[in-house]
């Protein structure tokens, strides 16, 4: 990064898994790359400009394995692991040994239901939980001194992010709201990168970021 210019963090979220094709999943934890997903992430490593000062998977694999091309351009970048895996809304019961269509109707129940505090049983975590998450890793990476800063992460994980960084005053039953909203308006795609710039200790959107959100997203409200 050029001297004097802003801070980058670059959100990455992991390239095509066997469970966003379809498979059954067995676990939140191991599901793998698909053949399109390891290309995925070979691309996304060749988009990074430079050494990122710090590169930060989750504990779940297919981060890993998302991060690895770039880990491979660039051996002498640290590497973390931060507490950002995937929104474990639904229990394990209802999670395991399910595709993803199969647990559309369990998902399409947990937002309507619009209790940032529910949590489904087992293995599962609240909203409010998965967004405190979310902030304390933000306000980690403010406090950062890394000058770029490549984070792989998932697609709850970012959109969270992104909202919250977007409007960060909102409660926590409207940012839920968006949150669901953001999901069909708002897709991040597989190793879709999102940008975010840290100047003077803020963090904020960078501004192709934003314009390419759905409007209702940025409004004060969701009706």
């Amino acid at each position: 990064m050029p001297e004097g210019s802003a801070q980058e963090i670059w959100f990455i979220r992991h390239g095509e898994s066997t469970t966003n094709a379809g498979e059954i999943s067995q676990d939140k934890f191991s599901t793998q790359l698909t053949a399109r997903g390891q290309e995925q992430a070979k691309a996304a490593s060749l988009a990074v400009p430079h050494a990122p000062g710090l590169i930060v998977v989750t504990p779940y694999i297919r981060t890993h394995l998302t991060a690895e091309p770039l880990q491979r351009r660039f051996p002498k970048s640290p590497r973390e692991i931060w507490d950002l895996h995937e929104f474990s809304a639904l229990s394990d019961e209802n999670y395991s040994n399910r595709t993803w269509t199969e647990r559309i109707p369990l998902m399409q129940a947990f937002w309507e239901r619009n209790d940032p505090d529910y949590v489904d049983g087992a293995g599962a975590e609240s909203f409010s939980d998965m967004a405190g998450r979310v902030r304390a890793a933000l306000d980690k990476l403010q406090t950062r001194e890394e000058s770029f800063t490549v984070v792989f992460a998932h697609g709850y994980i970012i959109q969270t992010a992104r909202l919250i960084l977007a409007q960060p005053d909102l409660p926590e039953k409207e940012l839920m709201q968006k949150l669901a909203h953001s999901t069909r308006t708002s897709h991040i795609e597989n190793c879709a990168i999102t940008r975010v710039l840290k100047s003077a200790g803020n963090l904020s959107l960078h501004a192709e970021d934003l314009k390419n959100m759905d409007k209702e997203l940025l409004s004060e409200r969701v009706d």
